[in-house]
């Protein structure tokens, strides 16, 4: 499903996800296909050749890469997670024995009581540590 939003076309997703982006829900398809390597990228990228070209393609192909190894290099050198994802993941990290891990090492995860939060803003408020 497209949309066309403030006279711009979007994507097969369309929605808030392609607001203000050409081609956004396809290029978020893309994206997904190739961090979780489906058999939909070669397809996609075809798509995203015909409706941006090879210039705009390529940059896509580069963003995701980009975004990617970042994640990576961000997990495997164990930033720590702020307070607000520790609280709200706190079962799930306890379930998993994600805490066990060397990177939690890291965190203060100890030191954060499991939450729930109401808001995105309450999420990040960090005035209690």
């Amino acid at each position: 499903m497209s949309a066309t939003v403030a006279g711009v076309e979007h994507g097969e997703r369309g929605g808030d996800a392609a607001i203000g982006i050409a081609e956004g829900g396809l290029l978020i398809d893309f994206a997904e296909a190739v961090v979780l390597a489906t058999d939909e990228v070669d397809p996609l990228r075809n798509r995203l050749l015909d409706r941006i070209g090879p210039a705009g393609t390529a940059h896509a192909a580069a963003t995701v890469t980009a975004f990617s190894g970042l994640v990576r290099v961000a997990d495997g050198t164990g930033i720590p997670i702020d307070d607000g994802l520790a609280a709200v993941s706190a079962q799930l990290r306890d379930e998993l024995a994600l805490d066990q891990l060397g990177g939690a090492a890291n965190s203060r995860v100890d030191e954060i009581a499991a939450a729930e939060f109401t808001t995105v803003d309450a999420l990040f408020d960090n005035s209690s540590s």
